[in-house]
């Protein structure tokens, strides 16, 4: 066997390992990234039950699966920390307190914006 065909053999043989590699460990990762992503979402759900954010959102009528999936992270964190940090938790309560509240009504809330815009998207 020549020099030449030595090296395609060997390349040929590094290739295929190298797809190997590649067809083993392209799963693995996506079955790490999806358990993952899981485990923040189910932090994100407990930290929201904690928060008056989630049950705003119930008295919206916003489900929190959906209020998850059409938001962007960043601006989960953004509205939990509005509401975490609000100081108009009275008045919050009161509202809170008659079960459903109209988006309308939530002037006093800190994330009043961002909460009418997703109410009035689940409406459409």
């Amino acid at each position: 066997m020549n020099l030449v065909n030595l090296v395609s053999v060997v390349s040929i043989i590094l290739l295929g390992l190298l797809l190997l590699i590649f067809t083993v460990l392209l799963p693995v990762t996506i079955i790490f990234n999806t358990r993952s992503g899981m485990k923040y979402r189910q932090a994100l759900v407990k930290q929201l039950e904690h928060l008056r954010l989630g049950k705003m959102l119930r008295a919206l009528g916003i489900d929190t699966d959906s209020y998850l999936a059409g938001e962007r992270v960043v601006d989960i964190r953004n509205q939990m920390e509005r509401c975490s940090t609000c100081a108009n938790t009275e008045e919050c309560d009161n509202q809170l307190a008659g079960g459903v509240v109209d988006a309308g009504t939530i002037d006093f809330c800190n994330n009043e914006a961002s909460l009418q815009k997703i109410a009035g998207r689940l409406r459409e």
